[in-house]
C-alpha cells in the first residue's frame, strides 16, 4: 500500500459505514413493499421485483457481518481488533468467495479484487 491509500482508509471506512446504513434502509423499504403486496394493500406495480428482493436478501445477510465488524472496531481491546481484521482478510483471500466475514462495502478497499477467487 502506498501512503495515499493509507491516508484515505479512514474516510473510506466511514463512507462504507454510511453506505451500509443506506443499503439497510433500502432493504427495509423493499421488504415493507413486499409485505404490503402480500397483504394486497398496494397495487401490483409497486411490488418489488425479484432483483430487488435478491439485493435485499444479500443486504440482510450482510447485517451480522457489519455489526460484528463495527463492534470489533468500537471496542478498544488491544490485539483483538487487529487480530480479527487480519483473520477475516486472510480467510477471505484464502477461501475466495466461499466464506464472507467482511461486510460487502468494506471488501473493495480491504481486499483488492484481484485477490478474490471464484
Amino acid at each position: 500500500m502506498n501512503f495515499r491509500k493509507i491516508t484515505q482508509l479512514p474516510r473510506q471506512l466511514l463512507w462504507a459505514i454510511v453506505m451500509e446504513g443506506v443499503g439497510t434502509s433500502k432493504m427495509v423499504h423493499t421488504y415493507a413493499r413486499h409485505g404490503t403486496g402480500k397483504l394486497n394493500l398496494t397495487p401490483v406495480h409497486l411490488h418489488p421485483t425479484p432483483e430487488e428482493l435478491e439485493v435485499a436478501a444479500e443486504q440482510l445477510k450482510d447485517i451480522p457481518r457489519s455489526l460484528i465488524f463495527i463492534v470489533v472496531f468500537l471496542i478498544p481491546v488491544p490485539g483483538f481488533v487487529g487480530g480479527y481484521a487480519l483473520i477475516a482478510i486472510a480467510a477471505e483471500k484464502w477461501m475466495g468467495n466461499k466464506i464472507k466475514l467482511l461486510p460487502t462495502r468494506f471488501r473493495p478497499f480491504l481486499i483488492p479484487t484481484d485477490h478474490l477467487g471464484s
